[in-house]
């Protein structure tokens, strides 16, 4: 059995030992993307059913007929027929971490990490579930007759904001659609260089953007409001993210409207039959997205 460790590239040995070379106890602690959707708050778990696809009635909307009632036929009645549709959510991707734990090397190891290896499987975990959920927030909207689930809208204004006047602007005329469509946005999601932007002008006279406490910050995500909107900071989108999701500056939408349907099926610690140790295993069976995209809208920047 082969056991690797990746070292620094200023890792020497010197030619003749003149000290003794011990590894540290201590460990330097992963980073992880923030958590940033939370049931109820961010997203709706309401859609979630048991089974592999659910089927969700959207339903339509006919005008009412106003007739002149003294008028031949006035009084008749004109009959519409329903325009409900069906949007599909399909439990489809398998989000899954396994990871193998020796004896040897937890019986080894100064620093005994390896008797604590589920909780970071956990954690390496929720942020894969954090990263899959945005791709369904973010991914192309369904097409009007489409069965299946699709994300948000687009912004009609794909121009990159560097100041806190333009980036407001662009959050109102958005949340301003989402409106004359019927709904009421009470989430604001934006990446790390627009809550900069936020930030920096907090207290700037006549401002609309309310800060929450630091202690708010850690424990939620959640950095203020702003017209009614909780606004959230995540790194799921922006920097260093891939495709839409580097480009996305902020989604605005009614989290009613963004289902997540997914089943975490085990978590569990598994003794292996091939070598002396064991498995740290948990798996879960995900599917989402916007019901509605109406209700939802993503700005993501032109690129060149």
């Amino acid at each position: 059995m082969a056991v690797t460790e990746t070292l620094p590239s200023s890792f020497r040995f010197n030619t003749n030992e003149t000290v003794d070379v011990v590894f540290s106890k201590l460990l330097i602690a992963n980073l992880f993307k923030d958590q940033t959707f939370k049931a109820g708050v961010t997203f709706t778990d309401k859609y979630n059913e048991r089974g592999g696809q659910i089927y969700m009635r959207k339903l339509g909307k006919t005008a009412a007929t106003v007739k002149d009632a003294t008028a031949a036929g006035g009084m008749d009645l004109t009959h519409t027929e329903t325009k409900d549709t069906l949007v599909l959510i399909q439990k489809k991707d398998h989000i899954y971490r396994s990871e193998k734990c020796y004896d040897l090397v937890e019986s080894l190891r100064a620093s005994g990490k390896s008797i604590d290896k589920v909780s970071e499987v956990i954690e390496e975990f929720k942020e894969g579930c954090q990263i899959l959920w945005m791709s369904y927030l973010i991914a192309t909207p369904a097409a009007a007759s489409a069965v299946g689930i699709g994300g948000a809208t687009r912004s009609a204004n794909t121009t990159a904001d560097t100041t806190l006047a333009t980036l407001t602007a662009s959050i109102l005329a958005d949340r301003k659609q989402i409106r004359e469509k019927g709904g009421q946005a009470d989430v604001l999601i934006i990446n790390p260089d627009m809550e900069n932007l936020f930030l920096a002008s907090a207290l700037t006279p006549g401002n609309a953007f309310i800060p929450e406490t630091n202690e708010e910050m850690l424990k939620t995500g959640k950095i203020g409001r702003l017209y009614g909107l909780n606004v959230f900071s995540s790194n799921l989108i922006g920097g260093d993210n891939a495709g839409d999701a580097a480009n996305c500056e902020y989604i605005i939408y009614d989290h009613d409207t963004f289902g997540l349907a997914c089943d975490i099926t085990g978590l569990r610690m598994v003794n292996a039959i091939d070598f002396f140790g064991s498995y740290a295993q948990i798996e879960g069976l995900c599917g989402g997205g916007v019901a509605n995209p109406d209700l939802a809208i993503a700005k993501v920047i032109a690129t060149e």
